[in-house]
């Protein structure tokens, strides 16, 4: 029997503690599931304390998915830090970040097009290979890509609409379950209806931990092969 942990950012905002928590209790189907952050508590710790719960429910291996979008230095440098450090007593499977996991991917190129949504808004990173990867997933999704780190990288996307003569974008928020990011854009997006008065702006907030996201989580954790336990 495997077990099952997922990695978030973390944030002190309720709802994404509550969207975790919703996560993993509709995964319990699959086994033992936990979750964690890189935010609070030290990551190892929660590795170490989830895995000895999971082998004394008759766990073999676990499985770690972190739910990040972006391969930016969370997933690139923090996450393989964090875990390298943990004394888990399970053996590790280290998944791809969700991001870049083929079956979200396209899950995500179907939630865009029932939003019928133009622009993709990321919160952006430091490393440079993150903004061609972005523009990639948004050319898959038919979206004009937008990054909160890069100034007037939304103006840009709107303005892009406007020269092609439209009259209202609707953007889909690349981020979690909301949080301080979210509130950030919708601040951001008060400014920006009032710079384009005649460009209706709309905004899909957030992936939501609803039952379509479980089920494509579901989807990626059953793909995972069986590796056998170390003895």
């Amino acid at each position: 029997m495997m077990a099952y942990f997922l990695i978030s950012h973390g944030s002190p905002a309720p709802e994404p503690q509550r969207a975790m928590a919703f996560l993993c209790q509709q995964l319990t189907p699959l086994g033992s599931v936990g979750w964690g952050t890189l935010e609070g508590a030290p990551l190892p710790e929660q590795i170490r304390q989830f895995s000895q719960q999971a082998r004394s429910q008759g766990a073999e291996g676990m499985v770690i998915l972190p739910l990040f979008l972006l391969p930016g230095n969370h997933v690139v440098v923090d996450l393989p830090l964090a875990i390298a450090a943990a004394e888990s007593v399970l053996p590790i499977q280290l998944l791809p970040f969700l991001g870049g996991q083929p079956l979200f991917q396209a899950w995500l190129q179907r939630a865009i097009a029932d939003e019928a949504a133009h622009i993709l808004l990321g919160h952006g990173s430091r490393r440079p290979e993150v903004r061609p990867w972005f523009e990639d997933l948004c050319q898959a999704c038919g979206v004009l890509p937008a990054l909160l780190t890069e100034g007037g990288s939304l103006d840009h996307a709107i303005e892009a609409r406007l020269a092609q003569g439209y009259t209202s974008s609707k953007i889909y928020g690349y981020f979690l379950f909301g949080g301080k990011t979210v509130d950030q854009v919708h601040s951001q997006l008060a400014t920006l209806q009032v710079r384009y008065p005649h460009h209706a702006v709309s905004l899909v907030p957030a992936i939501q931990a609803n039952p379509s996201l479980v089920n494509v989580l579901q989807d990626i954790l059953q793909a995972v092969p069986l590796v056998e336990p170390v003895a």
